[in-house]
């Protein structure tokens, strides 16, 4: 069994409170060295590609430049997801991180923050002219009341001469870098209404995520850990995998046994 990527979420912790964001109601914590280190070991034979992100604000932790190494190390591409707040000051261990394989940077917040799209910008051009992939996400694109929004396109627009005559999921502004649209989802919950049990995902077929916390879950949305798998600090990875499997059955045949993928609406968008 191998995923195409798996999640790891290095902090849960977040310097914005963005209102599209579900928001944290776990205990705020960082992942250690260690722990990083150990979940790196257990994970190298299912998969290439790592996302530092499931809630949280990856650039604020301490040993950033750490982890990134330590994935170069066990061979590991990295992805990872920001509000963009804090590029400038992690920009050199960034562009000096090798295994950093792309950054996807949420404009979508619009922080009140001092010439933050002029930052951004500039950063996102030293990346991508590092061979690093640069992702712009607009994934608000049904709420469009908020005036920044315009703003922010007409900007970039001028800033890469260009016009986005459709928002397209996805549109290339320039080698390497590319700007991402979307409607916002709703966050999967135990609290949601019912949806159904059939149904098809890429959750756990795909990929699955790991925790601050090492617990296992299916799916890089199940921000709350409400449907655990098992602890990658307390179990192995490949026992947490094996005592699933009939999960991953369920899944290819469009089966949604879990409770919180049957309350799931997000998962409607890969139905034909």
């Amino acid at each position: 069994m191998r995923f195409k990527k798996i999640y790891i979420e290095i902090t849960n912790t977040c310097n914005l409170s963005c209102p599209f964001c579900i928001q944290n109601s776990r205990k705020l914590s960082c992942m250690n060295v260690d722990e990083f280190r150990h979940i790196l070991q257990e994970i190298r034979p299912y998969t290439h590609y790592i996302y530092l992100h499931v809630l949280g604000e990856p650039l604020m932790h301490p040993d950033l430049e750490a982890f990134l190494q330590l994935a170069k190390e066990y061979g590991f591409h990295v992805n990872l997801t920001t509000n963009g707040t804090l590029l400038n000051k992690s920009l050199p261990v960034l562009l000096k991180a090798s295994a950093l394989r792309q950054i996807n940077i949420s404009l979508h917040s619009f922080p009140q923050i001092e010439n933050y799209l002029e930052n951004v910008l500039k950063c996102g051009d030293a990346l991508s002219k590092n061979n690093v992939y640069v992702s712009y996400r607009m994934w608000t694109m049904d709420l469009n009341q908020d005036p920044n929004m315009n703003i922010t396109l007409s900007k970039i627009q001028d800033h890469y001469d260009c016009t986005f005559d459709e928002m397209k999921h996805s549109v290339k502004l320039k080698d390497h870098c590319f700007i991402s649209f979307d409607k916002s989802f709703e966050w999967p919950s135990l609290s949601n209404e019912y949806v159904g049990e059939k149904g098809t995902c890429q959750g756990y077929r795909h990929m699955c995520a790991i925790l601050v916390d090492g617990s296992v879950v299916p799916c890089c949305l199940d921000s709350k850990g409400e449907a655990v798998l098992g602890n990658i600090f307390k179990s192995s990875f490949a026992d947490i995998l094996n005592k699933n499997i009939k999960l991953l059955d369920d899944f290819s045949h469009h089966k949604m046994t879990l409770e919180l993928c049957q309350k799931c609406s997000y998962r409607l968008r890969f139905e034909k």
